[in-house]
Order: structure tokens, then C-alpha cells, then sequence
């Protein structure tokens, strides 16, 4: 009888009729063995004694039993796996039969409990649990959209300033007064604004596994950053002042010589050297946007570079003035790959230091060429397209205001006439290039 009444279902099924609803029948483990499998999946219901459970036929083969009902209080069922026909046997007096687990889950939806969403919150905890620093680290690196440069910044940090934390849970670091401890820590070490970058990075690292093991409801095991609310967040953080080591124009005769002197005496590839630090002060590129130029990026004809590789990820192209021109013409003779192929200008920044008596970062020197920019009187919107500042979202009228290329020119040029004539280099050693 059974099997009369499946095969009949099975058929109006495969024949397409409507409104076709899964039978009743009696279970044993031998006639859910003989289900056959169909083109479509299907399932069966259970008749007394084990009412309210499901036997799914699914297309791949795969037999599961399930219940399928509306938590008390609620308008939509869920579905709620026992498990795999074979599992466990249906009834009988362990704990573990199908029949046991199908009576506590009928209990659990009976008292407005969904155990799927109990069975998720204890998979969290048991995740939240275990989650270390250098795996929560590890996961957010995995998702974030970084780049290459940044993620490995990141390691560093967490590698240096967070070494006895690595192998601890990281749910344990969040509380107030933990964090307090590790942010004074790292000041005493490291100093403030690299206290407060080791903790920013924690704070987005905690923030990404909150988010990632939160229930249906918002809820995680891993705590909310704790330090939150103006009061709180200023007594925290710790006081950041803007770096003022840029070259102001008085030095700039000193800098200019020592780099034209890096080709004849510096102990290395001096030219390189050379050539790389004037480029970014006339340009105020970031150091890896200029370390990154290929010459497939560089147009000597309309005397043009893209910048692929920025900050925002919008492309940056930049007029070049006729002495940038200079230098990508030289350095297209010395370089295949790019003008500027170098790891780390630490060596010949130093020794420029030393050697021009001026202090500087590769950093200032951006914060050079906009501030010489700005003394020439250009406007806000050119200044921020010469350095791809983003405009933010306030200004509606910026918002729709584009630069072109060629309107940048003439004030990319005459930032580079400023600092060679600040420079002490005079017109007639700067060559110019024919368009």
C-alpha cells in the first residue's frame, strides 16, 4: 500500500499536475532505503508514530530526514535537519534515534524556539571562541579589498606591536580596560600616532569577525569595540598633530644640489636615487604610485603618465612639465621595465639627510609640492585634481566640476618652475623637450 501510494505521488509528480501534495505513510528504514531517485526532489511524510517528519529524496541521491514546521508565534516554518537516512536508527530507546531528536525538535517549535538559530549561535560561540588574533588578522586580510602594500603594513604592525597577543582569543582583547592597557603599552614603545594606528587596525580586525559571526538577529559572541561615545573616544585616543617636516622653499637650494650630488657620490645607484626623489617632489605622487609607473603608462607624445595605482583606485593622469619630461626621457634610456624600480629609498634618504642638512620623508616631499601649489594661488579643485585628493561629498558643485588633463598643465609647470627657481637652477639647465 505503501508503495502504491508513492508511486502514485512520484507519477502525478513527473506528469506535472498541480496542487500535488507529499503523502502520508508509515516509515521504516527499509522502505526509505527503496525510495528511488527521481529527476525532481521530493519528499515524504511520516505518519504516527513519528509524525512531523520529512524524508527529502533529493536529485543527487542524498536522503535526509527533517522537520518541517512554524515556530510557535511565527508565520514562516523553517527546516530543520535530523539528518541523513542511516544516520542513526528511527527509533528505539538512545539518544541519538531520530525519533528522540524529532520529539525535542517538535518541543523547541512548540515553545517558539527555532533550532536552527540555536545550533547557528552555538557554531559562533564555538568560532568566537577560538578565533586568535593572528587568525581573525588572517581571515580580515583574506576579505578586505587591500592592496599588497597595505595588507603587509598591516602584518608588521600586528607582528610588532601585538606579539604576546597573537595566540589569544581575540574577544578577550576587547574589553575597556584591556584595550586601555595595550593602547598605553604601545605609546610608551612605539609613541602616539603608532599606538593609534596599531589600534585603528585591531579595531577594523574585530570589527570584520563581529560582522562575519552575526546571527540573524545582528547578535555575535564577539563583542562591540568597546571604547565608543565622544568622552570615551577622546580620553582613548591619544592627540595627532599634522608632521610639518616639509622642505620649506629657503632649503630647497641645499636639497636640490644634494640630490644632483647622489649621481657622482652616493654609494649605490645614485641616479635612480636622483631622478626618483625629484620626480616625486614635482609631482607630489605617493611613494609606491611612482615606484609603480610602467613605461606602457608613460605617453612621451601628448607628454603624459597615468597613475593606475592610487589611493582611491581612480586612475590619475598628469601633464608632465618640461623638466619631468627630462627625467623620463633619461630614464627610458637606463631602465626597461619602468622609470623608477626600487624597494626601499630608506638608504639614500638618509644620506640625503645627512648630506643637505634638511630633514624630510618621501611623504613630506607630497606635502611639499602641495603646499608650494598652494602658494602659487591655485584654486582648491586644482590642487586636489594635481594630487587626486578625494573631494569628499559635501560640495555639490565639486562633486561635478572635472579638470581636464591639458588644464593642468600650465600649473603643473609652474609648480616645477617655483622649486628650481627656488632651487638656484636656472633656466638654461633645464632643457626642454619638443612636443
Amino acid at each position: 500500500m505503501t508503495k502504491k501510494i508513492v508511486s502514485e505521488y512520484r507519477e502525478a509528480r513527473r506528469s506535472g499536475q498541480t496542487g500535488v501534495k507529499s503523502p502520508y505513510v508509515s516509515f521504516t528504514l527499509s522502505m526509505l532505503k527503496d525510495l528511488p531517485v527521481e529527476e525532481f526532489d521530493y519528499e515524504v511524510r511520516a505518519n504516527s508514530p513519528l509524525s512531523g517528519l520529512i524524508c527529502r529524496v533529493r536529485r543527487s541521491g542524498i536522503k535526509t530526514l527533517e522537520v518541517f514546521r512554524k515556530p510557535k508565534g511565527s508565520q514562516k516554518p523553517v527546516r530543520v535537519k535530523l539528518g541523513r537516512l542511516g544516520d542513526a536508527p528511527l527509533s528505539g530507546p538512545s539518544e541519538n534515534s531520530i525519533k528522540t531528536r524529532l520529539q525535542s525538535v517538535l518541543h523547541d517549535l512548540s515553545m517558539g524556539i527555532n533550532p536552527n538559530e540555536v545550533r547557528k549561535s552555538k557554531s559562533l560561540k564555538r568560532s568566537a571562541e577560538a578565533l586568535t588574533v593572528c587568525e581573525a588578522l588572517n581571515e580580515y586580510l583574506l576579505n578586505a579589498k587591500l592592496k599588497e602594500s597595505t595588507a603587509k603594513g598591516y602584518r608588521a604592525i600586528i607582528k610588532n606591536h601585538f606579539k604576546p597577543e597573537h595566540d589569544l582569543q581575540l574577544a578577550s582583547l576587547l574589553g575597556k580596560s584591556t584595550l586601555a592597557a595595550l593602547h598605553s603599552r604601545i605609546t610608551k614603545k612605539a609613541g602616539a600616532v603608532a599606538a593609534n594606528n596599531a589600534m585603528r587596525i585591531l579595531r577594523a580586525i574585530s570589527n570584520h569577525a563581529r560582522a562575519e559571526r552575526e546571527d540573524d538577529q545582528g547578535q555575535s559572541p564577539i563583542p562591540n569595540w568597546s571604547i565608543r561615545g565622544r568622552q570615551q573616544m577622546r580620553r582613548f585616543w591619544n592627540k595627532e598633530s599634522r608632521r610639518k617636516d616639509w622642505i620649506k622653499p629657503e632649503y630647497l637650494k641645499e636639497w636640490w644640489a644634494a640630490t644632483e650630488s647622489l649621481a657622482t657620490e652616493y654609494q649605490g645607484n645614485g641616479e635612480l636615487a636622483r631622478d626618483y626623489l625629484q620626480f616625486v617632489i614635482l609631482t607630489g605622487l605617493r611613494r609606491r604610485e611612482a615606484t609603480s609607473l610602467t613605461w606602457d603608462a608613460i605617453d612621451f607624445k601628448s607628454r603624459t603618465f597615468i597613475v593606475r595605482e592610487t589611493k582611491n583606485g581612480e586612475p590619475l593622469e598628469i601633464p608632465c612639465s618640461d623638466h619631468l619630461m627630462k627625467i623620463l626621457n633619461r630614464r627610458h634610456v637606463i631602465s626597461d621595465v619602468g622609470p623608477f624600480q626600487l624597494d626601499e629609498p630608506k638608504k639614500f634618504v638618509s644620506w640625503m639627510r645627512s648630506v643637505s642638512g634638511v630633514y624630510f620623508t618621501i611623504q613630506s616631499l607630497r606635502s611639499c609640492f602641495i603646499t608650494y601649489a598652494e602658494s602659487l594661488d591655485f584654486g582648491m579643485y586644482t590642487i586636489k585634481a594635481l594630487v587626486n585628493h578625494s573631494t569628499g561629498s559635501r560640495d555639490v558643485t565639486e562633486g561635478y566640476l572635472q579638470l581636464s588633463t591639458e588644464r593642468l598643465r600650465d600649473p603643473m609647470q609652474k609648480v616645477t618652475d617655483y622649486v628650481l627657481s627656488s632651487a638656484g637652477v636656472k633656466p638654461n639647465k633645464v632643457r626642454k623637450i619638443a612636443r
